[in-house]
């Protein structure tokens, strides 16, 4: 929700702060009237936690649930309207609803809740960037994004300019061409009546001139119909041989080996038949291998089972050779020599052995097979896509084969037409002498280029027309122009903003200066500096402070060697040139004010006087002593109402 003064009347309606386990505070309600709010008390009071409280209810971020609570909520209370913010611990994380007095948090955080850690002035004191700070709330990317939008349709149009303007330069030749034409076409129409007039003087003599003019014309027509025919059949035998060659060399693509689904499905299989054999190959020497190292360390006695002993107990059995020492056998007990445990050993080495070697086989047919299975897959895909590209081939290839077969059979038909026609002009022209039939020939031509003449003085026509309709180039340019001004519309949008900001900030820190007595500061002011580049993004906002020294000479000073009040004063006097530049007092009619400690009791009143004349409410958390330098029109809260 976006609070606009309709919203409220906020120089008349008191507001209700209703807090519930935010902060150090476990519960209270106070009643706020417009205007300037002191909250007196000594440090950890609840001060700063009431302000943070009323922060999270505007929309910010400060406000933070009760260390020891599980709920927590602040509400404002405004004539009808309500504005809570409640949050919900869940484990390690706290969640926060409702619905607070203004959407856009950034700029509570940024220009309302001035408390110590708000960023314009820790931007000052630190020395932040000030003008990131002061466009905070402007989506200077959004403007960016605006201006190269608008660039972009400026050039379309700076091309479209162009061509309208090379279409129009055409307008004087194909005006000439248009009345080149017509004459043209009028010294045809001359000979045209010439010869009907000479015609209609034989027609006189002979009653057959009507038909035999009919049959002259008829017969043109037919004989262009017939060259229409003949040259659609030859693009057809063409388009014909050509899919028939593309049919041919596909069919080529099919030497070699084919394989079909089957194949594939068996090659699986035995693949599938090998690595599993390879497994068991694989499972059987680890676990001989594991026979023979257990066996080998318990001879080389690297590993002992308890309650295994030897049988023999004779001690002239310590003296026999190792391999006829008698053992006992540690899987049934019964007494052996070292020699038999030998050979056993041997034995299973080799079968060993022999399964590597066999495993060395099955992994090169597994290879083998796979190699294959790949194969197969490439070939039965390559397959599929011949035979689409072949069925489709052929498909065309019968449409193309039909048009033939339907215009072979039309140009018969015309054939025949023509022969019809032809005699009996021949019969019509026994009927006149030879001059009539050339006039008729020639009326024929005649009438033919007239026709053609006609169609290219309609298509320069259509052309001009075409051309005529185009918009004037002095309308494109105008609206060229009226780009040109939105694109530093949108530019300047930015930069008056910053001057703004900047102009707002130079004035009220002069007048505050003056007000406060900060005799051994000069000047604070602002400095705008802009590059030729973006003006979005490559200004900067540089701040200067002059001293002055002893004997009146003025010098430049870091802000590292001004006083903690000094530092203060130009953070605070900066936050109110954005609160004042972006109106936010329109949206919200509030400032909170804390840790003014650093600046003395009269010049915080005087501070806060200043303050109060550009906001509807001002709630300023004080020290007792510094409150008592407060105006005493202005409303006090003491320390234990926020308890």
């Amino acid at each position: 929700m976006v609070h606009s003064a309709t919203d409220t009347d906020m120089a008349a309606d008191a507001i209700t702060v209703s807090v519930e386990n935010v902060g150090g505070i476990e519960q209270t309600d106070v009643t706020i009237d417009p205007g300037v709010t002191v909250l007196r008390g000594r440090n950890a009071t609840n001060r700063t936690s009431f302000l943070s409280a009323v922060d999270s209810a505007l929309g910010g971020t400060a406000g933070s649930i009760k260390t020891d609570a599980d709920t927590g909520s602040v509400a404002l209370q405004i004539g009808d309207q309500r504005y809570e913010r409640t949050f919900r611990r869940d484990g390690e994380d706290v969640h926060v609803d409702g619905e607070p007095y203004v959407a856009d948090g950034s700029l509570v955080e940024t220009f309302v809740t001035l408390l110590e850690n708000n960023p314009a002035r820790r931007a000052v004191e630190r020395g932040g960037d000030l003008r990131e700070i002061i466009m905070r709330p402007i989506d200077t990317d959004e403007i960016e994004r605006r201006i190269e939008s608008l660039q972009r349709e400026k050039r379309q149009l700076d091309d479209r300019i162009d061509r309208v303007g090379e279409r129009k330069d055409e307008l004087p030749a194909l005006e000439d061409r248009r009345q080149s034409l017509q004459a043209d076409v009028e010294s045809i129409d001359d000979e045209i009546a010439t010869l009907r007039t000479e015609i209609d003087a034989y027609e006189a003599d002979h009653e057959t001139a009507a038909e035999a003019d009919s049959l002259v014309e008829e017969l043109d027509e037919a004989r262009q119909e017939h060259n229409r025919v003949e040259n659609e059949i030859e693009v057809v035998e063409a388009e014909i041989e050509s899919l028939e060659g593309e049919l041919a060399e596909l069919t080529g693509t099919d030497e070699g080996v084919e394989y079909t689904d089957e194949d594939l499905e068996q090659v699986k299989e035995d693949l599938a038949v090998a690595r599993e054999r390879r497994r068991q190959l694989e499972e059987t020497i680890n676990a001989l291998f594991t026979i023979v190292e257990f066996n080998q360390d318990l001879l080389d006695g690297s590993l002992e089972l308890p309650g295994i002993e030897p049988t023999d107990s004779d001690p002239t059995s310590e003296l026999a050779p190792d391999d006829e020492r008698d053992l006992v056998c540690w899987t049934c007990g019964s007494p052996v020599t070292r020699n038999d445990v030998d050979v056993r050993l041997d034995s299973l080495r080799a079968v060993i052995e022999q399964k590597r070697a066999e495993r060395t086989d099955v992994t090169s047919r597994v290879e083998t097979l796979e190699d294959e299975r790949e194969t197969i897959e490439t070939t039965l895909d390559e397959q599929d896509r011949i035979e689409r590209e072949r069925s489709s081939l052929r498909k065309r290839l019968n449409q193309r084969r039909e048009r033939r077969s339907t215009l072979e059979s039309r140009q018969s038909e015309l054939a025949d037409t023509i022969a019809d026609l032809e005699r009996e002009v021949a019969d019509t022209q026994q009927l006149r002498d030879d001059d009539l039939l050339e006039m008729y020939e020639r009326l024929s031509d005649l009438q033919y280029e007239r026709g053609q003449l006609n169609q290219q003085l309609e298509d320069v026509t259509d052309d001009i027309e075409s051309i005529q309709a185009l918009p004037a180039v002095a309308d494109l340019n105008e609206q060229r122009s009226e780009l040109r001004d939105q694109i530093a519309e949108q530019r300047a949008r930015i930069d008056r903003l910053e001057q703004r900001a900047v102009e707002t900030f130079n004035q009220h820190m002069d007048e505050l200066l003056d007000v406060l007595g900060y005799d051994n500061i000069t000047r604070v002011w602002i400095e705008k500096r802009s590059s030729q580049a973006s003006p979005a993004a490559d200004s900067s906002f540089n701040l200067h402070v002059i001293r002055e020294s002893a004997d009146g000479v003025g010098y430049e000073e870091t802000i590292d060697n001004l006083s903690e009040s000094e530092r203060e004063l130009i953070g605070l006097v900066f936050a109110l040139a954005g609160y004042l530049t972006h109106e936010v007092y329109e949206d919200v009619p509030f400032i909170l004010l804390d840790s003014l400690e650093a600046i003395d009791a009269e010049r915080t009143s005087k501070l806060v006087d200043h303050f109060s004349e550009y906001v509807d409410v001002l709630l300023v958390a004080l020290l007792p002593e510094d409150a008592q330098a407060v105006a005493d029109r202005h409303d006090r809260i003491p320390a234990e109402a926020l308890q």
